[in-house]
């Protein structure tokens, strides 16, 4: 059965009654937690269930359902509201983490008759959602393996992470430099989310990855035989994690007065040390990063 998909052209639309009488759960964090969160309940909920999400976890939604769940999907409907940042009815009408709703309670989500947010610490995710025991940890593994066809040594820059924030424009330029170097043709990610990603911007040398749907995207990612994807810590490597490709991951740790939210993407939070299905990752604190890293690691 196909998830039905639609569009609200008002939060007011949204009519409270519903998460009473079905297993409604919201996506409006990052698009990081919202893949873990679907890549979860498709392998792991008892029932089957709803989505509400805002625009920008669309994409990444869509992508795990359509290509990587079941043919019948634990997923019946998602439903996007207009909204970008924010909830879209009061927080406390929401049910999460906070009030004991967690991965290892999903067995009561029925029982609660409120929307819902299920949530883990990233570093946590893959623990709960044993996606090898539902076919989608194979159908991602052979995703990869289908589709190698370029040789080209291609590097990929994710600089910007969900609040916008960003390294100052030399700390990318000495990496472009690097990689050019090294014969990488590099690129960087752009997503046209022009009212989320508010700083977006090409360097020096490098060229536009105009592939603002996450499918595209990662269709272009496994068409390479020869990749290192490069960036700060943010909701893509999460799904960039399952692949054979390089992964250099920067975790911005000193003191920056102009960052809206510090505890956004911590090393001790949301790091794949212990994640069973992280390839090829190498993770780094900006504070003890040294540049001659690069020689060593990059092919």
């Amino acid at each position: 059965m196909a998830v039905k998909y639609s569009e609200l052209k008002n939060c007011n639309d949204i009519d409270q009654s519903i998460f009473e009488k079905e297993n409604w759960y919201l996506m409006a964090w990052g698009m990081g937690d919202a893949l873990n969160a679907v890549l979860f309940l498709e392998s792991q909920s008892p029932t089957p269930y709803k989505i509400l999400c805002p625009p920008r976890n669309l994409s990444a939604i869509k992508f795990i359902l359509d290509d990587f769940a079941n043919k019948n999907p634990k997923c019946e409907e998602v439903v996007v509201y207009p909204l970008q940042n924010g909830y879209p009815i009061p927080q406390d009408d929401v049910v999460m983490s906070k009030h004991g709703f967690a991965p290892h309670t999903i067995h009561l989500a029925e029982q609660i008759s409120k929307l819902k947010i299920i949530h883990a610490p990233p570093r946590d995710w893959f623990f709960y959602q044993r996606l090898e025991t539902c076919g989608i940890y194979q159908r991602i593994l052979q995703y990869e393996k289908d589709n190698k066809s370029i040789e080209n040594k291609t590097c990929i820059l994710f600089p910007e992470r969900g609040d916008s924030y960003q390294f100052p424009d030399d700390f990318w330029d000495n990496i472009v430099d690097k990689m050019k170097q090294k014969g990488y043709e590099v690129y960087v990610n752009t997503t046209k989310k022009s009212d989320v990603y508010l700083k977006e911007k090409l360097f020096k040398n490098t060229k536009n990855l105009d592939k603002p749907d996450i499918k595209d995207l990662f269709d272009f990612v496994v068409k390479h035989k020869n990749l290192v994807t490069i960036g700060q810590r943010s909701g893509i490597f999460d799904f960039l994690k399952y692949f054979e490709c390089l992964k250099i991951i920067f975790y911005y740790d000193i003191e920056d007065p102009n960052m809206k939210d510090p505890s956004r993407a911590l090393y001790e939070w949301s790091h794949f040390e212990n994640d069973l299905y992280t390839k090829n990752s190498l993770e780094l604190k900006l504070s003890q990063y040294n540049p001659i890293t690069l020689d060593l690691v990059i092919p």
